[in-house]
């Protein structure tokens, strides 16, 4: 259920000179607009926070002394509008104020006026923030200094919540330009907007350095007259959001204790942006106490809805990725959220220690469009190495040798042949065990590759790879942020070789290793004409009401990486598409036969050798010269007869091999030398006949019949 929430905004002009903002534009900034401040806390509530009942009360003139304080600023609009209107109706009841001071500036004159460079005079800014007047919580906002990431953070004190702590920052150094620095760990998430404006910020002194960045640059609204109140985001922390307010994200929370030993939690998380699921892991330690110190906090950040600044990559600390917060008692304050640590998305790291207790939150593994993320939480981890394959691609450089010129089973011409290739294939990382203990300054794992035994380094470059005597040029990249390694080989040069991945950090290191693998070559028809097979296969697949799918050459994946999984691939391919033309009893003859065709076009020699050594038909010739016959259906039978017996064995294959090139020899001295060019003019009881006279020859056998030879 919604809570409801009355805030009253004071519009409170303290420059006469100044004119006044007009309503339109006040109401698009604080209540209405859909990117309202008021909007903002109901979206990142998640509806929990009603402000239907609040009010926006007329503009008022008030005096401001040389006291430019956000209370002073307070007592004098209040005042102001209480000398215009001395008993608001919309006054009793109201749960807070937010006072918005305009311009919140103003011109006085240079204490330094005189010496060189000074001007005689500067522009003073109003102090902005959170206060107190006659018992309501205010938020004081001076029109000309106030983003809308900071006027979203100061009515969050206006509705209870207190800022989050974590890595040490500047954030409490309010005179950045004096010699004292001051650093703490107030204002320590990068992930939360009650560490506004620092987000863990560390930018002063000798360092170390760093900086979370996670707004966004929203829409203006016409008539508002500060430019940089389009600075937005980001969402309050579901840890913060839930410590305040639990109610907000009922039915969202994924509750478990500590895991034990062996044990680990999971979970499935959405993103804080999303509208709907589980968007939270709550941990609880052993004994918690009723104010819940010592939990802690899982959550998925994006860079999506009020999380749009979060980077997927890059040197902010405000990552797209997994995020760790956990509940600490602080002096004089009490119970706040303190932050851990993060998993960016796009990062070789997969873990992080979460400092304090002795567990490791790990990705599992997240969705591409960022719709969830999988995370394990364990009590320690082993340090382990994974190369996770990304992307793999066979660019066709040119043909090979000649091309043959042949035709569709639908009457379109296209080029048949040998096309030279060059491989891309990327190979990330995954680490676990090495999990940072979230503070940017710690040592993070160190990542380092070969390949073919020979190391590279990043950015890129070309590598010299010996294999079996040769050697062979790749050229590579290593990306900076993921390390992930991507290899290219020139044009016509088949071989495999090997990527090592070494991660190293905290004293211990962990290798994997994958294959590279450069076909070199690929038999097939012109990438040029593919599209006329395409459109073949579809009239066919119209006509006889099949799904075309099934007939068309799959695409290697990174799965089929190797040379030989790729050929399995393959062969598993046409025999099931052989099979699936054998099965329906109302494909025709003609059918069959066009089909047949379209997959004898698309798939190399090797797979039909494949496919018949599967059904017991091997071949005492030459390869390379079987390879030669079974490409060429214009002017050998081999193709036809070939696709004939993936037909006739596809459910029952025989039970010893025969020699393809007997039965094709068998074939052509049967009465008539017959020598078939299509599927559709081979003889069934003539091959079968050619099958049983090359059993017999070849094991000594008087079989009577083929049915007698099958399995």
């Amino acid at each position: 259920m919604a809570k409801s929430v009355r805030l009253g905004i004071i519009r409170a002009r303290h420059d006469t000179a100044v004119p006044v903002i007009p309503d339109p534009a006040c109401f698009a900034v604080l209540m209405t607009g859909d990117h309202a401040v008021l909007r903002f806390w109901e979206n990142t509530t998640r509806g929990h926070l009603d402000f239907v009942d609040s009010t926006m009360f007329p503009w008022v003139d008030m005096t401001i002394g040389t006291d430019t304080s956000r209370a002073a600023q307070a007592r004098a609009a209040v005042d102001a509008l209480r000398a215009r209107f001395p008993d608001p109706p919309e006054w009793p009841g109201l749960d807070g104020l937010i006072v918005l001071t305009h311009p919140g500036q103003r011109t006085v004159p240079n204490p330094l006026a005189g010496t060189p460079g000074q001007p005689p005079t500067i522009t003073q800014s109003f102090d902005g923030g959170a206060s107190g007047v006659d018992g309501l919580p205010v938020a004081v906002l001076p029109v000309m200094a106030s983003d809308h990431t900071f006027m979203c953070h100061e009515v969050g004190h206006v509705l209870g919540l207190d800022h989050s702590f974590g890595l040490d920052n500047n954030g409490t150094d309010w005179a950045p330009g004096d010699a004292d620095i001051i650093v703490g760990q107030e204002y320590g998430s990068p992930y939360d907007l009650m560490s506004s404006a620092t987000f863990a910020g560390r930018f002063l002194g000798t360092g170390p350095t760093y900086a979370g960045e996670p707004t966004f640059t929203g829409p203006a609204v016409p008539g508002w007259p500060y430019p940089g109140a389009v600075a937005m985001g980001p969402h309050l922390a579901r840890a913060n959001l839930h410590l305040f307010m639990p109610d907000a994200l009922a039915g969202r929370v994924v509750e478990a204790p500590f895991p034990q030993p062996g044990a680990p939690v999971t979970a499935r998380l959405v993103p804080a942006s999303a509208s709907n699921g589980r968007c939270l892991l709550l941990l609880h330690p052993p004994g918690e106490p009723a104010n819940g110190v010592g939990r802690v906090y899982v959550e998925y950040r994006v860079p999506e809805g009020w999380d749009a600044g979060m980077d997927p990559l890059g040197a902010s600390l405000s990552r797209e990725g997994v995020v760790v917060h956990s509940v600490v008692d602080i002096a004089d304050k009490g119970p706040r959220v303190w932050y851990r640590g993060a998993v960016p998305t796009h990062s070789p790291d997969t873990d992080v220690t979460v400092s304090t207790t002795p567990l490791v939150v790990r990705t599992v593994a997240a969705d591409p469009d960022r719709h969830w993320v999988d995370v394990s939480v364990t009590a320690g981890a082993a340090s382990a190495a994974e190369i996770v394959r990304g992307l793999q691609t066979d660019g066709v450089m040119g043909p090979v040798g000649d091309l043959q010129e042949t035709r569709t089973p639908c009457g379109d011409p296209v080029r048949r042949g040998t096309f030279a290739t060059a491989t891309t294939a990327a190979f990330g990382v995954r680490s676990t065990g090495f999990g940072g203990s979230g503070v940017p300054v710690d040592p993070q794992p160190t990542v380092s590759w070969s390949v073919g035994g020979v190391p590279v380094a990043a950015p890129g470059g070309t590598v010299e790879v010996p294999v079996d005597g040769a050697v062979f040029t790749l050229d590579y990249t290593i990306e900076p942020e993921t390390a992930e390694l991507v290899l290219t080989s020139r044009g016509g040069e088949r071989y495999e070789t090997p990527a090592v991945v070494t991660v190293s950090g905290g004293g211990t290191t962990a290798s994997a290793t994958a294959v590279f693998t450069a076909p070199g070559w690929v038999e097939g028809v012109h990438p040029d004409d593919v599209a006329k097979l395409g459109d073949c296969l579809a009239r066919i697949a119209q006509r006889y009401q099949r799904m075309p799918a099934p007939f068309r050459r799959p695409t290697p994946e990174p799965p089929w990486s190797d040379l030989s999984t790729r050929r399995i691939a393959e062969r598993a391919w046409l025999r099931q598409a052989f099979r699936l033309i054998a099965q329906p009893p109302d494909l025709d003859a003609v059918g069959r036969g066009e089909l047949s065709r379209l997959l004898q076009a698309q798939a190399s020699p090797s797979a039909f050798m494949d496919a018949l050594a599967e059904v017991a038909v091997d071949y005492s010739v030459p390869e390379a010269d079987l390879a030669d016959w079974l490409r060429n259906p214009e002017f050998t039978p081999y193709p036809a007869l070939a696709q004939s017996l993936l037909l006739r064995l596809n459910s029952r294959g025989l039970k010893r091999p025969v020699f393809l090139d007997v039965i094709a020899f068998n074939y052509e001295n049967s009465p008539g030398q017959p020598s078939p060019r299509l599927l559709e003019d081979v003889d069934t009881g003539v091959l079968e006949a050619a099958v049983v006279e090359g059993w017999n020859v070849r094991y000594g056998e008087t079989a009577p019949g083929f049915a007698q030879l099958l399995a």
